[in-house]
């Protein structure tokens, strides 16, 4: 009998490990979406410093973020709340406008503009 009780109460123990282990996990989702919008000429050549402006309406009022393309063309945002984001570029006397959805935490999306 206590060989029984012993085992039953081991299985128990192990069960209780591994739903712990699993709620405690489960709990750490990225609740960050991420957008990468790339700048390129008509030509398809990427254009390097060129600034990039996200802005989005929301509650609290329109939300905004500023970034700068790096030399492949390429700007990285990492925004804290979903949202349907108007992407403006500009460098020098190109411009170019788009939208990138990041519609859903700890998903990513890319875009890529032609600046004229």
């Amino acid at each position: 009998m206590k060989t029984f009780v012993l085992k039953i109460s081991t299985f128990v123990c192990v069960i209780l490990l591994l739903l712990t282990a699993t709620m405690w996990t489960s709990c750490k989702k990225d609740k960050v979406t991420h957008g990468k919008v790339t700048a390129v000429t008509e030509a398809h050549v990427p254009v390097g410093g060129a600034t990039v402006h996200l802005a989005a309406p929301s509650a609290n009022g329109q939300l905004s973020y500023t970034g700068t393309t790096d030399g492949t063309g390429l700007a990285s945002f990492d925004v804290p709340l979903p949202g349907i984001w108007d992407v403006t570029i500009t460098k020098d006397t190109l411009t170019g406008t788009g939208v990138l959805r990041l519609d859903e935490p700890g998903k990513s999306d890319a875009i890529t503009v032609i600046l004229r």
